[in-house]
């Protein structure tokens, strides 16, 4: 999963994506400079708020791709 993680955020031009964990709530990620993915851990910080999640790599069941935001 990370290598699939790295593969879209390195992708040129950027294509959103939304990755969900097991927990059944997605995530949506926009902006591949606001995800920080370490060895085990993916964080994903928010535009203009302070909130952000941390979700454990092997937690992550499916990633699907967004239209990109015109």
């Amino acid at each position: 999963m990370k290598e699939h993680l790295l593969e879209l955020l390195n992708r040129d031009p950027f294509v959103p994506f939304r990755m969900s964990p097991t927990s059944g709530e997605g995530h949506e990620v926009w902006d591949p400079n606001l995800v920080a993915l370490g060895e085990s851990l993916l964080h994903v910080f928010f535009p203009r708020s302070d909130r952000s999640v941390t979700v454990r790599l092997n937690q992550i069941v499916s990633v699907e791709l967004l239209e990109p935001a015109k």
